[in-house]
């Protein structure tokens, strides 16, 4: 661990800087973005040191932010679909990750409006995401997960190919 970075993010959490550290977090991952090795050169202890700041970045995002309240409402192979908001900042918007078995296949920001979410008081109303699995992705046996900010599981689920369905036999009396 970088000890500069715990103390600069320490201070954003005590000072309550939520959008600073989320900007810290972007220009750490554009930073971590442009590490490309080349055939003399690699990158390796770069991108490490990137990598542990941004867990000491979203730490401090974490505790900024506060609990998440979400729900995933539909998941099919046309539309996976939810809603996701943090109790303490409603007016900030949180990043969902969809996995399926076990690898990221999407990133999408829950920013949708949804005037369901408006009358409940969820913030304003801006908290929906929607996700439209690419054709032929969606394939069963399937096992999603759907994480809210790369922390919480807003769904974990193996979806099974629905059961073959048997004809009863007919006697010969029957028939």
């Amino acid at each position: 661990m970088n000890p500069g970075i715990e103390g600069i993010v320490g201070m954003y959490v005590k000072l309550g800087e939520l959008d600073t550290l989320q900007r810290m977090k972007e220009h750490r991952q554009s930073l971590l973005e442009q590490c490309v090795d080349t055939a003399n050169f690699s990158f390796d202890v770069t991108r490490s040191i990137y990598r542990s700041d941004l867990e000491v970045i979203e730490a401090g995002i974490e505790k900024l932010s506060g609990e998440i309240t979400g729900h995933v409402d539909v998941f099919n192979e046309n539309r996976i679909a939810g809603w996701a908001l943090y109790d303490q900042h409603p007016d900030k918007r949180v990043a969902i990750d969809i996995y399926f078995n076990g690898e990221l296949v999407a990133e999408v920001v829950a920013d949708q409006f949804r005037k369901d979410l408006l009358k409940l008081n969820k913030g304003d109303g801006h908290h929906a995401f929607m996700f439209e699995p690419p054709a032929g992705s969606y394939q069963l046996p399937l096992q999603l997960e759907i994480r809210a900010a790369k922390r919480k599981v807003l769904k974990a689920v193996t979806v099974e190919p629905p059961a073959a369905t048997v004809e009863p036999a007919m006697d010969a009396e029957a028939k």
